[in-house]
């Protein structure tokens, strides 16, 4: 039965193994997390300092290393890259089992976190082609969800682990998970990627990682002008950078006082009994605005979301810095509420700011621009308890409360007063384009293999000939070379373009072509710019001698959503099949291709 709102993302097969992966990944995380702290405050009692020394080494590569780890992903097959990162971590963590001293740890935590910033990256990437424009945002609620639930759930069976085995125990059950990972992901099968901008402008449409990166000064460029390509990306964005000021913003002012709550429950008159309690609302808080945002934040722009989410942030904060102020009681469940509000409202900011990374970003720079944009939001994360301390000493801890507040309040208001019209970047979605339909195993566009190759998604259901849909597993057998002819047969002309849950419409639908087809959260219109694109794929085709002629209004509204990579490929086809495919077909040159085309 298909899913709908919160759950959509999970009619997508491709999608499912994603989430199962990062499911696994996450509890492993937070297993692997208490275990470390068990090892070093406990077991060798290195103390204060330990602690923050493995701390700093679980931060420093996000701020080092993620830039440089972007490119990467942006290079390799995301499929090879996340099942080589959950190989390379499991092993990683059994690796602590064998460190004899608190120097060598830290040397593994530094290195699994690295192999980290490049999994991540990937993920996200990864969750852009398999998940179509209206199911994003669900998406990252869920991954929200996973993250929200494991937070909460890992520690505490990482505490069971600690009780029934030791460290090393947990260590072996992290690894176990990252294994399990790889395993499930190893099943997935992806579109291949749309060409990078270089290798389209030198005629180069394979979109291969491994081309030599000399091959010309049209060809793939260097590592460090790919490098500062992301960056140039993300500063000459509008969307981007309202998203990166209003998360830093609310990272910032938030941690400047979240590491001060203990003291704001003693100055509130609250038995720090009920800390415990008082997080642990924060995080139902915040699980339960997951939820909310999956399920209903499709109806509200984007940009509105966020700014609202962060202005009532601050005004829940401010209200807690007034209490302090004034000496204000109450009895302690009644500020429940106020505990589970500020982690609902902090969803809205979370959960969206990945929702227009991913819509402003095109597919090519998903891996650079996810890690330059949270560059600024770690270096926040790390200084603003600091931060906030020293103001609590200089001015009272009632009036950082008091002032993060306000900020947070304000600066929603003038994010909302700065929001764009259009929150969709230059690239189309290729999880909706054609050959959408093979993030499930039923469309007919190029996926990436085992192997990082390109494999062609045979008929429908060929992507599930291995086992059931959800069943983890190596990937299935190649595909019978009699399945080519059905690979280039036209798509059934009586198919629904609405498509269904497991074969996403196409992109070129004539539902999806209309000129007023809401383009984000909210009710925004098609832009000119998009208007005069479709144009010019249409203009560019018929250059290139593809006829039109008989043409049904919806085959040509399919051609004018194409995007200008994508008419440069088919155009790159036609040159290569006019003497190929042609010349082995009694019906005329233009219907061979026509028929490919359609």
């Amino acid at each position: 039965m298909p899913r709908s709102g919160f759950l959509s993302a999970l009619n997508h097969r491709q999608y499912r193994l994603l989430f199962g992966g990062q499911l696994l990944s996450s509890f492993g995380d937070w297993i692997d997390f208490v275990a470390l702290i068990s090892l070093v405050a406990y077991q060798w009692e290195a103390g204060a300092g330990g602690l923050a020394v493995v701390s700093a080494a679980a931060a420093v590569p996000w701020m080092l290393v993620a830039p440089f780890a972007g490119v990467w992903a942006d290079r390799l097959p995301q499929k090879q890259v996340m099942i080589g990162c959950d190989l390379a971590r499991a092993a990683l963590v059994l690796g602590y089992l064998l460190a004899p001293n608190l120097p060598v740890l830290v040397v593994l935590v530094v290195a699994k976190v690295a192999v980290s910033t490049l999994f991540v990256p990937a993920q996200q990437s990864t969750v852009t082609l398999v998940v179509p424009k209206s199911a994003l945002l669900a998406a990252n609620s869920l991954s929200g969800f996973v993250t929200q639930v494991c937070k909460i759930a890992g520690p505490a069976l990482g505490g069971v682990l600690l009780a029934v085995t030791s460290p090393q125990g947990a260590f072996v059950v992290d690894a176990a998970t990252f294994l399990l990972s790889a395993l499930i992901l190893s099943r997935l099968r992806l579109p291949a990627r749309p060409p990078r901008r270089a290798e389209a402008a030198a005629g180069d449409v394979t979109g291969d990682p491994d081309a030599d990166a000399g091959s010309g000064p049209a060809g793939r460029t260097g590592f460090r002008h790919e490098l500062r390509e992301g960056i140039a990306f993300v500063l000459g964005n509008r969307v981007l950078l309202i998203a990166i000021g209003s998360l830093s913003a609310t990272i910032f002012l938030v941690l400047a006082f979240d590491t001060l709550s203990p003291l704001v429950l003693v100055q509130l008159g609250i038995s720090q009994s009920l800390y415990g309690p008082a997080i642990a609302a924060v995080a139902a808080g915040a699980v339960a605005g997951t939820v909310l945002v999956g399920q209903w934040g499709q109806r509200w722009n984007a940009f509105t979301l966020l700014a609202t989410s962060q202005a009532a942030t601050g005004v829940l904060i401010a209200l807690i810095g007034a209490a302090v102020l004034t000496g204000f009681r109450m009895a302690p469940p009644l500020w429940l509420p106020v505990a589970v509000g500020i982690g609902l409202c902090s969803t809205g900011i979370l959960v969206v700011f990945l929702y227009l990374v991913q819509r402003a970003t095109p597919q090519e720079l998903m891996g650079r621009v996810s890690t330059v944009v949270n560059i600024v939001p770690t270096v926040l994360q790390i200084s603003a308890p600091l931060v906030g301390a020293a103001l609590a000493v200089w001015i009272g801890l009632g009036w950082v409360l008091a002032g993060a507040g306000t900020g947070l309040a304000v600066l929603g208001g003038v994010f909302l007063r700065l929001r764009p019209a259009d929150v969709d970047g230059p690239a189309d979605d290729p999880a909706d384009g054609p050959g959408g339909g093979a993030a499930d195993g039923a469309g007919q566009a190029p996926v990436e293999g085992a192997a990082g190759a390109p494999e062609t998604a045979g008929a429908p259901g060929a992507g599930d000939a291995s086992g059931p849909a959800d069943a983890p597993g190596p990937d299935g057998p190649p595909e019978a070379a009699g399945a080519a002819a059905e690979r280039t047969a036209p798509p059934e002309t009586g198919r629904d373009p609405a498509g269904t849950p497991e074969r996403p419409a196409l992109a070129g639908s004539a539902d999806d072509a209309r000129p007023d087809r809401p383009v984000g959260p909210g009710r925004q219109h098609g832009s000119r710019k998009k208007v005069d694109m479709a144009n010019e794929s249409v203009e560019a085709l018929a250059a290139n001698g593809h006829s039109f002629e008989g043409a049904s209004e919806e085959q040509l509204a399919v051609i004018a959503n194409l995007s200008p990579e994508e008419v440069e490929v088919i155009n790159s086809i036609k040159s290569r099949l006019d003497g190929e495919v042609a010349a082995h077909s009694v019906a005329p040159p233009s219907d061979t291709v026509g028929g490919l085309v359609w």
